[in-house]
């Protein structure tokens, strides 16, 4: 599936305003509100009023501030005097900053090829592109900090190109769900995403083959207190209804509380020494 036009231009703004791609909720978020008559400027300016892009972009900067930023973030590169010259006036105008930054992206990315900083900007949303597309048709979600991470390390480069569309492919986590008589699983080379169904009988036994970064998800937040966190000792009784974990490296028992069927339930991980959980119920083998 390709992106829709509404999808693509929400993706632009967030390698302007973010400095990474979406995620697979904000992109989803974005576009129903587009789709249910909010206007792109009207998204571009609450976008350019939230904290996280107002950290990058203080209002205190001065208007040549901001645009030089905004030329190293999008392009790579310090501004040139006419183009600086340009977008300064229509700031002073009275254009708002966001709308700018969204003019200045579709400018760089309609100029001629062989314009500086042409292909930083080209590379930065064809990957984002890439991996907001792949998140939407996987159905999973890739962590904010990992976007920043790999499009930030996206340069005008081939290289640099090919080494973060890799990364954000492995990113991206590939689901498997328990069903009936699949109570053996087995990890796949990219970040697979395990995902527990609410009867015992539909849950994994055994996962084998886990590497760093593969997560397992026990229960949907929507199912659980969001109160999960690990236990570093103790044994399977210090799983209690709060929905904390028990992990073994002894024996790779993981033993959670199972708020659906009210009871504990284990399963065993393959070659894992460590684990942590996060608030929405998925836990990342880290080693």
């Amino acid at each position: 599936m390709a992106l829709t036009a509404n999808q693509t231009a929400i993706t632009k703004l967030y390698v302007g305003a973010f400095l990474r791609a979406p995620e697979r909720e904000g992109l989803m978020f974005w576009d129903s509100q587009m789709s249910g008559g909010t206007p792109f400027s009207e998204i571009v300016n609450t976008v350019f009023s939230l904290p996280v892009v107002k950290a990058i972009y203080p209002d205190s900067m001065s208007n040549e501030q901001f645009l030089t930023t905004v030329y190293t973030n999008v392009f790579g590169k310090t501004p040139d005097a006419q183009g600086l010259a340009f977008w300064n006036a229509q700031i002073a105008a009275g254009e708002q900053r966001g709308q700018v930054v969204t003019r200045m992206i579709d400018a760089g990315l309609g100029s001629p090829d062989g314009t500086e900083g042409k292909a930083f900007i080209v590379n930065r949303v064809e990957a984002a592109k890439y991996v907001a597309e792949l998140q939407l048709i996987r159905g999973t979600t890739v962590d904010q900090h990992k976007l920043i991470e790999i499009i930030t390390s996206i340069d005008g480069s081939p290289e640099s190109y090919a080494a973060g569309y890799a990364a954000l492919d492995r990113a991206v986590a590939t689901p498997i769900d328990a069903a009936p008589g699949l109570n053996v699983a087995t990890a796949t080379a990219g970040t697979d995403l395990f995902r527990f169904g609410a009867v015992e009988a539909n849950n994994f036994d055994v996962i084998n083959g886990l590497t760093p970064g593969d997560l397992v998800n026990v229960a949907t937040p929507a199912d659980t207190n969001g109160d999960y966190q690990l236990v570093s000792a103790g044994s399977a009784a210090a799983v209690d209804v709060r929905g904390e974990w028990f992990f073994d490296a002894a024996s790779d028992n993981l033993t959670y509380f199972n708020v659906l069927t009210n009871s504990t339930s284990s399963v065993r991980l393959t070659g894992v020494n460590t684990v942590t959980v996060d608030s929405n119920a998925v836990f990342t083998v880290v080693s």
